[in-house]
């Protein structure tokens, strides 16, 4: 093969994937992580477990660098994103193109991936699993290079290390390449690369760093110390949700994930991966087995691991089908003696196929539910309010508060990070103290112990005291966790004991025998609800973007609780009115 036709050929598919990402990517901040990254990146942070130090300082690069060009801070992010997701196209290419003899698959199968769901819809926001993506078709392509006896075994050997520093999933893997590598070149070769290897880890020495001398008001884990180091290292924090499933819910996970493979590329293009997998038994057997390790490492992983957006685990085992796709394509187009015309109209037709089918879920250039949603919540909170939340809008909050500069005055509490981070160090209730010094008085004696907020004795305190003060207290509840339970305790069971009112899109709580009455409420909630942002809200955009649905369910509740206080009033035309105008946005 001609390698620099390979590289004209990379470098368009690259270009091609960077356009429709680009235009379809999210341009402010996106639900899940992205605040919790972006805030870490903005502040010199320690992000959630494991780390990911490499992440964190390159979209720190892109805050910074793009501030003169692109205003929104997510939006800089979000765009180092969609060029890693690119970039893994590309990479992805010549990967296949070097085990398939035709350019055309290759290209073909690279954009088929590009256009699928899950690479699509994770380079549009704030998330590692692009770079990973990357950093794996790039280490494949050197591995079948090291197996055609090119030296390439030094730059395979660094680059593996590096992705380390990005996301430690890549560890599953690692015994797939070096099977490969002691076969092909034998274990002597390898041992003086190990130094290589560990080099790029030491920028692991930016969490325990960050988290000593660091400001910032994210500092996961508190990794001072070794033992607190190798638990934000190995996510202990997420343990007790890995392999603790029962065989049912793995089953249950099972089907989801055949659903999402359908999904993600048709049962008229699936059927080509056994024969890709035939093929790669006779031809290149070394290939398959790497591949069919990867594929299989992940998907258990996958299966066994208990969140909300498991599916992004699945990435790995839809890359190695899209190869072995491309291989069986390879190999039918030979049998049949397929006409060249229709080769390239099959390979162009089937990516468009999936541009097409696909774009309308993928795009978030438009959505901007969780901005306007983070938003809406500090336009709800009067002067020095305290907002409770156990919702992953606390991210959004925090990237509101602290990257974009706003309400200053407003402290933003999260339920269940408070109660786990008593487990480590404590370094959220320090960060809390640093903004309402008077938290340390809540309760006499030593600071908050385990005890105190497994009881529920010091929540209980807290919520007094800041209503003593003169404080609102408002609480963002997430109905999909009203049962969930943090060191013993839940928001819902605290929360019962105070009177509490809608207040715009939150909860207002109120010491007992003090909530207003309804007319005053009302008053209180109009002017909120007249100012608040709802774009995109009631346009169709939970049946595109599944992962908002809890937000548009806040929505609704925090309306029919306000539309309930106007007939309380005797004004039940109010609430139409309303309605109205969150149709009209």
């Amino acid at each position: 093969m001609n390698a620099l036709s390979d590289k004209k050929i990379a470098w368009l598919v690259f270009t091609l994937a960077a356009v429709i990402y680009a235009t379809t990517m999210c341009r402010t901040i996106y639900t899940g992580d992205d605040g919790d990254f972006e805030t870490a990146m903005a502040t010199l942070g320690v992000c959630h477990p494991t780390g990911y130090p490499l992440f964190t300082l390159l979209g720190r690069a892109f805050l910074f660098g793009l501030a003169p060009v692109i205003d929104e801070p997510a939006m800089r992010v979000n765009l180092m994103t969609a060029l890693f997701g690119a970039g893994a196209v590309a990479m992805f290419y010549r990967f296949v193109a070097s085990v398939v003899p035709s350019r055309t698959v290759s290209a073909s199968a690279a954009l088929l991936l590009a256009f699928a769901p899950t690479l699509w819809q994770q380079s549009l926001s704030c998330e590692v699993y692009t770079l990973t993506a990357l950093f794996l078709c790039t280490v494949l392509w050197l591995s079948v290079r090291l197996e055609r006896g090119e030296k390439v075994l030094a730059p395979l050997v660094f680059l593996y290390g590096l992705a380390l520093t990005n996301n430690l999933t890549m560890v599953l893997f690692l015994p797939g390449f070096l099977t490969l590598a002691c076969r092909r070149v034998g274990i002597q070769k390898l041992l003086p690369l190990v130094p290589l290897f560990l080099l790029p880890l030491l920028l692991y020495a930016y969490v325990p760093l960050s988290a000593k001398l660091s400001k910032s008001p994210v500092l996961w884990g508190s990794p001072t110390t070794p033992e607190l180091f190798y638990k934000h290292l190995s996510g202990d924090l997420y343990r007790q949700l890995m392999f603790s499933q029962s065989l049912s819910v793995v089953g249950e996970n099972t089907l989801r994930y055949g659903k999402a493979l359908v999904a993600e590329f048709g049962i008229w293009t699936l059927w080509l991966a056994p024969v890709g997998v035939m093929t790669l038994w006779k031809m290149q057997r070394a290939m398959l087995l790497l591949t069919l390790w990867i594929a299989s490492v992940s998907l258990f992983y996958a299966l066994n691991y208990h969140i909300l957006d498991i599916y992004v685990y699945y990435l790995p085992s839809f890359m190695m089908t899209t190869a072995w796709m491309a291989v069986g394509a390879w190999t039918l187009a030979q049998r049949v003696a397929l006409k060249p015309q229709i080769a390239a109209l099959t390979a162009i037709g089937l990516p468009l196929i999936a541009l097409g089918t696909h774009w309308g879920a993928a795009d978030k250039s438009g959505n901007v539910i969780e901005a306007d949603f983070s938003q809406n919540i500090l336009l709800s909170a009067p002067p020095n309010a305290v907002i409770v939340t156990d919702s992953n809008v606390t991210f959004s909050l925090w990237y509101q508060k602290w990257v974009k500069h706003q309400r200053p005055d407003v402290v933003i509490v999260d339920w269940n990070t408070l109660g786990s981070a008593l487990l480590y160090d404590g370094w959220y209730y320090r960060h809390l103290l640093a903004q309402y010094p008077t938290l340390d008085s809540v309760l006499p004696g030593a600071s908050l112990t385990t005890a105190q907020f497994a009881d529920g004795t010091f929540q209980r305190a807290f919520f007094r005291q800041a209503l003593t003060e003169g404080r609102a207290m408002l609480l963002v509840r997430d109905t999909r966790f009203a049962r969930r339970k943090v060191l013993n305790t839940s928001l819902h069971e605290v929360a019962a004991e105070f009177e509490n009112a809608p207040w715009g899109v939150t909860e207002r709580l109120y010491l007992p025998g003090t909530r207003p009455d309804s007319q005053a409420l009302l008053d209180g909630n109009l002017p909120l609800w007249e100012s608040f942002q709802t774009r995109g809200l009631l346009t169709g955009w939970g049946e595109r973007d599944p992962l908002q649905r809890h937000v548009f369910l806040r929505y609704v509740e925090a309306f029919q609780a306000v539309d309930t206080l106007a007939k309380e009033a005797g004004h039940p035309e109010l609430g139409d009115a309303l309605q109205k105008r969150l149709a009209e946005q």
